[in-house]
């Protein structure tokens, strides 16, 4: 897959513009990156990108949405990547992937956990149903 500098720029830049957005509002925000001569991509942007990690994929965007719920209830930053891609046509689902639930490297590991973690015998005592006498 080609990938060309300056859409990457363009992505690294909007990833933080969304971090920024969601985590402190009133800091101030960065012009996006310009395109430098030579068309190669400085250093700090692409570790930046390579930063995030690929942990689950969805077909459908609720499902995203509700696992990157779990994961913000434990405080852990997660992006979705091609959900809007998905809901205006599902067959793109298909052709991209699914919808990429990313999270930072550093936190892959407590996301795994926690996304492999059964809360179902949690439910077992819950009276769901039952009439209240």
């Amino acid at each position: 897959m080609l990938v060309f500098p300056a859409f990457r720029r363009f992505s690294v830049w909007l990833i933080r513009l969304y971090g920024a957005l969601t985590e402190d509002s009133g800091r101030a925000l960065r012009s996006p990156p310009r395109a430098t001569d030579d068309g190669d991509c400085n250093a700090d942007l692409v570790a930046d990108m390579d930063e995030y990690v690929t942990i689950a994929t969805f077909d459908k965007t609720i499902d995203a949405h509700i696992v990157m719920g779990r994961l913000a209830a434990e405080g852990i930053r997660a992006l979705l990547f091609d959900d809007n891609m998905v809901q205006m046509d599902w067959l793109y689902a298909i052709a991209l992937g699914g919808i990429k639930l990313r999270v930072m490297r550093a936190d892959e590991t407590l996301a795994r956990d926690i996304l492999a973690t059964d809360y179902s015998r949690d439910l077992d005592d819950v009276d769901v149903g039952k009439p209240e006498i």
